[in-house]
């Protein structure tokens, strides 16, 4: 082992050892000579003296102390072991030109010359005009890049006596360093194939256009691209790929990561002029895509390069955002009957999501650029008695979405799973569906595959933790369709019900409780005579507040009437139940005697719909494969005639 204490470690003594610091560690070492031993073999951790060598001709109490100074220090991150590192080419002036870079290199992995080489050794091209292309290629010529081609687009004027400023200033730091310099043309285009690494800066629609060619060619090439777009003021940057490790040859290529970022921003033209693209904002869009490049093509990049980078250039405000593969970034096609039938079997046998592994994966679902849904904000409402949650859709006027729970975290829950399922129910991929235009299901009765046509709007989207419930769900919801039908057709008469006769769960029961707290009450009938199975109408103050089904109908309706009373009652009606006015007007008193009904299973649906000549049949959502990943219980049951 060679020992080297990395460049960036300090340390200073305490009054019980020594406390080092530096390369990401944080350690303590005590003992009353713990600082005189570290100050003393400081100068020979260099990487270039064996550690058998430092210890020899020591007593072997010595030799202890020394070897678990070393231990300590490897196990803290800030020595490393120099003898593991990859041999490099490096002559001592380039060591010493560009130390930073590589000392750089070393705080995040081992053999950071060679790896420094590697990037030193690449063929760059630099793509762009104007004074972000111009900051750029300084940034490559800077870190140290020996062959650079400065490729000049037309939409902006570049100042090319800057350019060979930057070259002649490059060459008096670095000999070697070369500067080519062209106009951009459909050679150069193809030529990129032939790069290692491409930095592309664009500020127009011709740039927006430029940068989704580039990108199919260098993922077709397996070429690194890093790249940023300013468009209205505001600067997109990256993502880029993984970039190679320290040994020879390529590396595994971008990946389709920038093609998703863009899909998922979804930005549309025309984009106006960029005001602030001068001095200080170009040097820092430039830096991060530098630095950014560097990192891929070094092998050292991490999770926290994966997102895409914001930089408002009035402020220079800046923010990274995470997001999930864009469907449009993959290739894709509709499932065989079998492979549709594998799945399917899959997900019904799979285990439910719990709660804080939902909200661990749906994390990356919320951002208000890249993200599905934009966030989840509870805003100015009320939170009291129950606590109220948006969850805000991309699309502008589509209709809002609202969770309601008697926590937090509840109400969080609820507004998330309601809003991947308004995502997904109005997401579909054109590569996934049939040439008959039609989608695979799944029959609930014959239990097999059936083609369906690609459902539109409607009831039967559900989103739960787990697959049994979200079909209940998807059913319940037809079932209540054509309850409430036949109430409005005369079909069938309101069954009015006692609540106080109902066996109520702990949800329920404190629902209720919240509701004659804020001075509310509600009035049940069963409205599922005609249908032949339990069907609940609710009505506060004369008014239908919600129609429910299944197992939870009691808690779902009592939830709603809650939430009815604190829309009105706070006078904040946007997150009011929408009223169901084919339930007709209140019912009377019950009966003597009413019993609560009993609630129906998933096959009692199943067969009441039958009885009404439809066939259920699930279809996941899962046109959006990422989104179907973090919820697999995404769905639509619809209904097809016997």
């Amino acid at each position: 082992m060679r020992p080297k204490l990395k460049s960036d470690v300090l340390y200073v003594p305490t009054d019980d050892g020594v406390h080092v610091f530096g390369a990401g560690a944080d350690v303590a070492l005590r003992g009353r000579t713990a600082y005189q031993w570290l100050d003393r073999l400081a100068p020979h951790f260099d990487g270039a003296t064996e550690l058998e060598e430092l210890v020899r001709g020591l007593p072997d109490d010595k030799k202890g102390v020394v070897t678990a100074l070393v231990q300590r220090l490897r196990a803290a991150g800030c020595l490393v072991d120099a003898g593991q590192d990859r041999p490099h080419g490096l002559s001592g002036r380039e060591l010493e030109t560009y130390a930073a870079e590589i000392a750089f290199i070393e705080y995040y992995s081992d053999s950071a010359a060679r790896r420094f080489e590697t990037y030193r050794d690449s063929s760059v091209t630099v793509v762009g005009a104007g004074p972000a292309f111009v900051s750029l290629t300084c940034s490559a010529l800077r870190s140290g890049v020996r062959r650079l081609r400065a490729v000049r687009t037309a939409e902006t004027a570049t100042d090319t006596g800057r350019l060979a400023e930057l070259a002649a200033e490059a060459l008096r730091r670095d000999p070697e360093q070369d500067l080519e310099q062209a106009d951009w043309s459909a050679a150069e285009e193809a030529a990129l194939s032939r790069a290692d690494l491409v930095l592309h800066v664009a500020s127009s629609a011709p740039g927006v256009d430029r940068a989704v060619r580039l990108d199919r060619l260098c993922r077709a090439s397996d070429t690194l691209l890093v790249q940023g777009l300013v468009l209205d003021d505001v600067a997109w940057l990256g993502p880029c790929g993984p970039g190679p490790g320290p040994g020879p040859g390529p590396g595994p290529g971008p990946g389709p990561e920038w093609a998703s970022a863009w899909s998922r921003l979804a930005l549309e033209g025309p984009y106006g002029p960029n005001r602030f693209l001068t001095g200080p904002a170009a040097a820092v869009v430039a830096g991060h895509l530098g630095l950014a490049a560097f990192k891929a093509r070094t092998g050292i990049s991490g999770p926290e390069d994966t997102g895409l980078t914001r930089i408002d250039l009035e402020t220079l405000r800046t923010s990274t955002h995470a997001f999930l593969p864009h469907p449009g970034a993959r290739a894709a096609r509709p499932e065989t009957e079998e492979e549709f039938a594998s799945r399917v079997r899959r997900l019904a046998a799979a285990a439910p999501v719990t709660g804080q592994e939902f909200s661990a994966r749906a994390a990356r679902c919320f951002d208000p650029y890249v993200g599905v849904l934009r966030s989840l904000d509870e805003g100015d409402f009320t939170q009291v008695p129950l606590n109220v949650t948006e969850a805000v859709l991309r699309v502008d006027g589509a209709p809002r979405v609202f969770g309601a729970g008697t926590g937090f975290t509840e109400a969080r829950l609820s507004a998330a799973l309601r809003g991947l399922a308004a995502y997904a129910a109005d997401f579909t991929d054109p590569r996934r569906i049939r040439a008959d235009a039609t989608v695979w299901g799944w029959d609930l009765v014959d239990r097999r595959v059936r083609a369906v046509p690609a459902p539109g709007r409607g009831p039967g989207v559900a989103a739960r933790l787990g697959w049994d419930d979200a079909v209940a769900d998807g059913l319940a919801q037809h079932c209540v369709q054509l309850a409430v039908g036949d109430v409005a057709a005369g079909r069938t008469r309101p069954v009015p019900l006692d609540l106080a006769s109902a066996t109520l769960d702990a949800r329920s029961r404190s629902l209720l409780g919240l509701l004659r707290a804020a001075g509310g009450s509600v009035r049940v009938a069963d409205v599922g005579g005609a249908l032949g199975t339990p069907v609940l109408a609710w009505w506060q103050d004369g008014r239908p507040v919600a129609v429910t089904c299944g197992t939870d109908a009691p808690a779902d309706g009592l939830e709603r009437a809650v939430l009815d009373r604190q829309a009105v009652i706070t006078g904040e009606p946007d997150y009011a139940p929408r009223p169901v006015p084919e339930a007709g007007g209140p019912p009377g008193e019950p009966a003597a005697g009413t019993t609560w009904p009993v609630p129906p299973r998933q096959e009692d649906l199943v067969r009441v719909l039958r009885s009404r000549g439809l066939r259920p049949v699930v279809v996941p959502l899962d046109h959006d494969p990422a989104v179907h990943e973090v919820l697999p219980s995404l769905l639509r049951v619809v209904l097809v005639d016997e």
